[in-house]
């Protein structure tokens, strides 16, 4: 019976010591930092400046794009050309809305920059203060546009769609012809950040 038990516990002694000592041990992957997409260019570590950019960007550019129909003769000509044409009087409203609130949102989107978004990065600072220079420069162009699109006279409305739609594309164009970059710097600033442009 001794013998019995010995064994019994031997072979109890030898099954516990082969299922916990063979049993592999888990490697855990080291953790390394993870970077954004920025950071892997070796552009941008200010991740407080992205979070704070992108949530102005998305808050006040993102109704932009559904203005972009009117504020070029090009891209009001193509998008009447498959849609129904609303008259002279009620398209000329349109393109006004437009700009006015696209004038909105980049001042907004500009004060912001000026008053909520900081860095200590040079360069970024530097791009902030560029996007603010011409976002500023944009809301003078705005301003410039509106102006002249208030000085169509009142018998225009006459005209065919197309000579009402070249004259308010021609009462849009800037006789100093300077090149706004505003939105090519704006989607530079949101690829280097990693932000998708809307």
């Amino acid at each position: 019976m001794k013998l019995k038990k010995m064994l019994t516990m031997g072979l109890s002694l030898a099954l516990i010591l082969g299922v916990t000592g063979c049993t592999k041990k888990e490697v855990v992957p080291e953790k390394t930092p993870t970077k954004t997409p920025t950071e892997e260019k070796g552009s941008v570590t200010d991740n407080e400046y992205v979070k704070q950019y992108s949530k102005v960007y998305n808050n006040f550019m993102g109704g932009v794009e559904e203005n972009k129909v009117y504020l070029t003769p090009e891209s009001a000509t193509e998008y009447y050309a498959t849609n129904e044409y609303p008259g002279n009087e009620t398209y000329l409203e349109n393109v006004k809305m437009a700009y006015h609130d696209t004038k909105e949102k980049i001042v907004v989107f500009v004060n912001s920059l000026k008053n909520d978004v900081k860095t200590d990065d040079a360069e970024l600072n530097k791009k902030n203060q560029q996007l603010i220079a011409e976002g500023e420069k944009a809301i003078a162009d705005i301003d410039a546009k509106t102006k002249k699109l208030d000085e169509i006279p009142k018998d225009a409305m006459s005209k065919t769609k197309e000579e009402y739609m070249k004259l308010v594309g021609e009462a849009t164009m800037l006789k100093d012809n300077t090149k706004n970059e505003f939105s090519k710097l704006m989607e530079e600033i949101n690829t280097q950040l990693g932000i998708k442009n809307k």
